[in-house]
């Protein structure tokens, strides 16, 4: 079963079993009126991947812990609304991080964001209707590389976490922080997610 539902459930009882901390901060989900609220806001059509993740949990709760110890995926905080909200309004406007460097692609301003490590590194639901990339997931970030697609959707997404969470490729390193097997991550990602050129890419160190 490759929902959404079910591997995040995975994901956070794999995490329990592991004494990681993220399943202590994770929120209740949102209610329907604070998804459509959220939407109206931004002017966005959420996508069922995108609904079904927040009917979850509604993001996390934010402390003083380190990312280490908060992440859903290594130093990745998952936003909730109000936090994504606010992300998407203050970052929409930089177009510049969009732009994909060997292409000068960029993807339409339906964009969401819902991942991100506070250093302006960001996955993006892509909710550009009518497009080849709707329903992917973007990545925008403040290192020497290039923004890109890394996942065909946020269900494959969430199955390839899942799955880094059950084979160890995702562990804590002896202080309780979430740390990963870079190269085993790579690989996975690109068996769950055959069309996404970065894995190529990460894969082949380019």
């Amino acid at each position: 079963m490759n929902s959404i539902t079910h591997n995040f459930q995975a994901i956070v009882d794999k995490q329990k079993k592991m004494g990681y901390y993220f399943p202590s901060i994770l929120k209740r989900p949102a209610d329907a009126n604070l998804i459509e609220q959220t939407q109206q806001k931004l002017n966005l059509k959420f996508s069922k991947d995108l609904i079904e993740l927040y009917l979850f949990a509604n993001g996390t709760s934010r402390n003083e812990n380190p990312l280490g110890m908060i992440g859903l995926i290594p130093i990745y905080i998952f936003m909730d609304l109000a936090t994504a909200e606010n992300y998407y309004l203050t970052s929409i406007q930089f177009k510049e991080q969009f732009e994909v460097w060997d292409t000068g692609f960029m993807p339409g301003g339906k964009l969401f964001p819902f991942l991100e490590d506070s250093s302006g590194n960001c996955y993006w639901a892509d909710l550009n209707v009518n497009t080849d990339n709707y329903g992917k997931i973007f990545w925008t970030n403040t290192y020497p590389d290039s923004p890109a697609y890394k996942f065909d959707s946020l269900t494959s997404m969430f199955e390839t976490i899942a799955q880094a969470y059950k084979r160890d490729i995702f562990f804590l390193d002896p202080d309780k922080y979430l740390d990963q097997d870079y190269n085993k991550w790579g690989l996975l990602a690109k068996s769950i997610n055959p069309d996404i050129k970065f894995w190529d890419d990460y894969n082949n160190g380019t």
